[in-house]
């Protein structure tokens, strides 16, 4: 695939845009991100320009995939392939299926590497792929194009992708946003494990309070997630405080 288009130039649109273009023509879509002078050298260009590749990446918040997936449907052709890569899976694949034509292939993606843990390249990058609405053949050509860079594909449906990212994205993001507000000294009397738990807090942080709640909001897994935690975290607190006060009964 020599060219691809792109739409969304946020902190993971600009990742994809500048690893793609190694090897790959990319037309940018991004009103918002256009009009900002550090971009002057990107190729922006206007929507009907990027439908017309045979890729196109959504690479959008998944709160805005209704309004994405309904400006760009009149301007797709049949054979297109449109792939997200949000977070959650099984919302914006059902909006994709409702508003695009079907001629129109779809592919949900997941890539489980961001701005913050891809240094120079995606070698060895992980990315999760929910084939939805497309032939066995395109699908392979797609998967060829990504492991080209490197990156290594696992495959699930859309239902297993959110089960899994409830207790293994979301979790991380919500405990990351818990302690973010908590009172953690700055110290070099720490040991390696509140080293690391200061610098996670940190980098989850780095992200855009929008990606949090819509990864939340999106998943239906994650009630039942945020819900497991927080009994299990209330059961330990008064495991704690009964021996405490029991410490204090006796003393």
């Amino acid at each position: 695939m020599k060219k691809v288009g792109l739409i969304g130039f946020g902190r993971f649109g600009k990742l994809i845009y500048e690893q793609l273009s190694k090897t790959t023509a990319v037309d940018v879509h991004d009103p918002w991100q256009s009009q900002k002078s550090e971009y002057q050298n990107i190729p922006f260009t206007d929507l009907p320009q990027v439908c017309t590749n045979e890729l196109v990446i959504l690479a959008v918040p998944v709160s805005a995939i209704p309004e994405v997936s309904q400006a760009i449907a009149k301007n797709l052709s049949s054979g297109t392939t449109v792939m997200d890569v949000c977070a959650v899976k099984k919302y914006p694949l059902q909006i994709l299926d409702e508003q695009l034509p079907e001629g129109i292939y779809l592919l949900g993606s997941h890539p489980l590497f961001g701005p913050d843990s891809v240094q120079n390249s995606l070698q060895d990058h992980l990315m999760i792929l929910t084939p939805y609405r497309i032939p066995a053949a395109r699908l392979e050509d797609l998967k060829r194009f990504w492991t080209n860079f490197g990156i290594k594909i696992i495959e699930m449906t859309a239902d297993e992708q959110d089960r899994l990212m409830a207790w293994s994205l979301a979790l991380t993001h919500f405990l990351g946003r818990s302690l973010n507000n908590l009172p953690l000294p700055d110290t070099v009397v720490a040991t390696k494990d509140f080293q690391n738990l200061i610098q996670l807090t940190k980098k989850i942080n780095r992200d855009t309070w929008e990606l949090f709640e819509d990864m939340h909001r999106f998943n239906p897994y994650t009630r039942e997630m945020r819900k497991m935690l927080l009994e299990n975290m209330q059961s330990l607190k008064e495991k704690l405080d009964e021996i405490s006060d029991s410490s204090v009964t006796a003393g």
